[in-house]
């Protein structure tokens, strides 16, 4: 393992597989989650590829953002440092994004650019918002707004550290977990992983990435990414809508769609071999493209 210091000087936890040399591949997790939710698609790429895993600030082993930016402007900016960071300036990599990680990809293409990255990959994500208890009052005046997000945020943070402390709610625990990410058959040792992280997360990462991860219209942003996309989707996915899944595809400047029949949200953890063999497909097909995309 090793760390990437971000713009804010926050300390971004790295790991990587394979050999240097190798195209690049560089995983996005998802909010709550850290580089352990990609499963054993990291080992299944890593005998062509060198993969690289980070966690997000204030998740797992990454450091609280510095300067207390939470935003999803931050998380993009990171996910900025850790290309810079792996990719020299001549190359690019392909970018994986699941769940939250996907908006975070996005939102790297409309602040950042489209330097370093050669194509991006969405392993059930949207590239928009999570589900969650959402932002209900965009009408309101400001005011009105501001309290909402303050008293959505005490109730995070509250639900979280209930979780932390009433371990013996782990079976109500697993059906929620098991009720947003996965589908009703999905192997019992995946939920409890994911479960696992969510609650080992700090609440103040957890509650305000979330609260900036529920207003950010990856669908808006989706135009910047002027690379080829592949979104990989579940059918049964919980956390992504049919409506969010089209705004997505028809937003994308070069995007492709693979559909999963009864297939959940968490697929990088239940379609480990399908993911990775996608991941290397697009590896391949955009591997012409080996300078800096502009942007």
């Amino acid at each position: 393992m090793s760390d990437v210091t971000s713009f804010d000087g926050t300390r971004l936890a790295l790991t990587t597989w394979g050999r240097e040399g190798a195209p690049i591949v560089v995983l996005v997790h998802g909010l709550g989650l850290s580089s352990d939710s990609w499963g054993r698609v990291p080992d299944l790429l890593a005998a062509g590829h060198r993969v690289v895993a980070y966690d997000l600030r204030g998740h797992a082993q990454s450091g609280d953002a510095r300067s207390g930016d939470y935003t999803m402007e931050a998380h993009a900016r990171d996910l900025d440092a850790v290309l810079g960071e792996v990719v020299d300036a001549a190359a690019a990599a392909v970018v994986v994004g699941n769940s939250l990680g996907g908006g975070i990809v996005v939102a790297r293409a409309h602040h950042c650019g489209n330097e370093r990255v050669a194509g991006a990959v969405f392993a059930g994500s949207g590239g928009s918002t999570v589900t969650f208890p959402g932002f209900p009052a965009r009408g309101l005046p400001r005011p009105v707004q501001a309290g909402l997000r303050l008293a959505w945020m005490k109730a995070l943070r509250t639900g979280v550290l209930a979780g932390k402390r009433i371990r013996s709610l782990e079976n109500l625990s697993d059906r929620l977990v098991r009720r947003f990410a996965f589908t009703s058959d999905a192997p019992r040792d995946l939920v409890e992983r994911v479960r696992q992280d969510f609650l080992n997360s700090r609440p103040r990462a957890l509650t305000r990435t979330t609260l900036a991860s529920v207003s950010h219209d990856g669908s808006r942003m989706a135009p910047d990414l002027m690379v080829p996309t592949l979104v990989i989707h579940g059918s049964a996915d919980p956390e992504v809508s049919e409506d969010e899944l089209r705004r997505l595809l028809d937003a994308l400047p070069d995007g492709e769609l693979l559909r999963l029949p009864e297939e959940g949200h968490m697929l990088p953890l239940t379609r480990p071999e399908l993911v990775a063999e996608q991941v290397a497909r697009w590896v391949e097909r955009v591997r012409p493209a080996s300078g800096p995309v502009s942007g």
